[in-house]
């Protein structure tokens, strides 16, 4: 951590996504010095860009500029809560965020790192496998989803096989407890209060996920963007041996870390200084 606090600014903007459906998008950089280069966030399943404030917070004070964007139908972004009609277009969105920002030439887009958390791991994964992405200095994986550790109710994931074809824009309750995402109990009170965080998933999501995580398993040998993987070790959302067993796949260059008591969220955790401690070290490397 810097040894003294600098003025941090915030700025927030929308972009247009693949469907012309309006995206917001916040960045933060400090006053005071210039950037070492950009870091893009992508949050996860029912969450937004700005629970991602004191973290980028804590990257800007380090000298990166910082952004972050809210996928559709979540935060601050256009669609409605919890429902896409084709997964594909979070991994095309975020292309085109990538884009917008490498189309900015005040932006130090050089070099450019992205940190995906959860479901935004997978997104990230998927966007780095897009041929048109542009040059990408590396890529963190927080906690990603290449598996799920809860149970789907069997009528559950009937009904949204069902629901796919005949309903799929209904949504239902996506089985996330606020209890299992972080150890720190100041963390229970901020997410009950925060009004852009949802509950809500629809069929097109959910399946989508799923077949995303298997397209991402089977294309492990693609990957040559070097990747860090920061997993939670008692998480009881995704499948923390889902992204182990990924990694040791991988051709590299690649790094892993596991945090053996992390719940989920792990720059939430009661540990987050470790792990945004050993996120700044890489992003340095």
């Amino acid at each position: 951590m810097p040894a003294e606090v600098m003025e941090v600014l915030r700025h927030e903007y929308n972009i247009n996504g693949v469907s012309g459906s309006r995206l917001f998008m916040q960045s933060w950089r400090a006053e005071t010095q210039d950037s070492k280069g950009c870091v893009v966030i992508t949050h996860g399943m029912a969450e937004h860009s700005e629970c991602y404030h004191d973290l980028a917070t804590d990257l800007a004070e380090n000298g990166w500029w910082v952004f972050a964007w809210d996928l559709q139908g979540h935060g601050k972004s256009q669609g409605k809560r919890g429902y896409i009609s084709d997964f594909s277009e979070f991994r095309k969105d975020l292309l085109k965020v990538v884009k917008h920002l490498k189309n900015h030439s005040e932006i130090p887009t050089t070099p450019m790192h992205l940190i995906g958390h959860s479901m935004g791991g997978l997104i990230t994964l998927g966007a780095l496998l897009e041929e048109t992405m542009p040059a990408i200095q590396s890529a963190v994986l927080s906690s990603p989803a290449l598996g799920v550790a809860i149970e789907v109710p069997k009528i559950k994931h009937m009904a949204s096989l069902w629901l796919n074809h005949l309903w799929p824009t209904l949504t239902m309750d996506n089985e996330i407890r606020y209890e299992i995402l972080s150890r720190d109990p100041a963390m229970m009170d901020v997410y009950k209060r925060d009004p852009l965080r949802h509950t809500k998933v629809s069929a097109p999501l959910y399946l989508g996920m799923m077949e995303e995580m298997q397209r991402i398993k089977n294309s492990a040998d693609r990957f040559t963007t070097p990747l860090f993987f920061q997993i939670a070790g008692d998480d009881r959302l995704v499948d923390a041996q889902a992204s182990i067993d990924f990694f040791k796949k991988l051709p590299g260059p690649k790094k892993l870390k596991i945090y053996e008591k992390s719940y989920h969220e792990i720059y939430n955790d009661i540990n987050k200084e470790e792990t945004i401690d050993d996120l700044l070290t890489f992003l340095a490397e």
